[in-house]
């Protein structure tokens, strides 16, 4: 089995990487032999589109024949995706919903024509589903019946991955997190860690 493993916080003792690391520790607890691939883009940020991509995605015509280059970043994160069995993945909440270089990730792998196509009725994936866990920790609490501030991340992510054909989608949240306490924080992780369906694991491992 293949783990694509995925950060986006910027910073070294972030809540959502400690929840990300803690899904893949469990993820190897299931299928000891899995093989994974680390992409750290909050330490090593993604850069956001440049005119050469966004010009060969612009029409019909020059994605048919685009620069080689202008898609190569592109191609390699979309191959990290289809290599992958399950994917993990830790985010912070930023003003609502996901930071910067999350949605610059998001650009590069949602391609017209490689991972989604659009008909008259929506866009469509290309791409086979597969277990897609999402960390997500956030200072206030955007879920529930506390819930302070509105939540445009769980929507927008299940939009977006779902256009792709990604719809096993897993929101794991540690919320509160401005106002916990160590130990506070470690209950909330591990009652996000118990949401994970360990069964749909062993099945994917097997082929099943």
């Amino acid at each position: 089995m293949n783990i694509l493993h995925i950060d986006f916080s910027p910073r070294a003792e972030s809540h959502s990487r400690q929840l990300s690391t803690a899904v893949v520790r469990k993820l190897l607890e299931v299928v000891p032999g899995a093989n994974i691939n680390r992409r750290d883009f909050g330490a090593v940020p993604l850069p956001h589109a440049t005119p050469g991509y966004a010009t060969a995605l612009s029409t019909p015509e020059t994605l048919a024949n685009p620069p080689k280059a202008s898609l190569e970043l592109s191609e390699t994160l979309i191959r990290d995706v289809e290599a992958a069995d399950v994917i993990v993945i830790g985010t912070p909440m930023n003003n609502f919903t996901i930071p910067s270089v999350f949605k610059a990730w998001i650009d590069h792998v949602l391609r017209v024509g490689r991972t989604m196509k659009s008909t008259p009725t929506g866009k469509v994936g290309l791409l086979r589903d597969r277990p897609v866990f999402i960390g997500i920790a956030a200072g206030g609490i955007f879920s529930g019946e506390r819930a302070n501030q509105p939540d445009f991340l769980t929507p927008y992510l299940s939009a977006a991955f779902g256009c792709i054909g990604l719809n096993t989608l897993k929101f794991l949240p540690v919320q509160g997190t401005a106002f916990l306490s160590p130990d506070q924080a470690a209950l909330a992780m591990e009652q996000a860690l118990a949401a994970i369906d360990v069964s749909s694991i062993r099945a994917v491992a097997s082929g099943r």
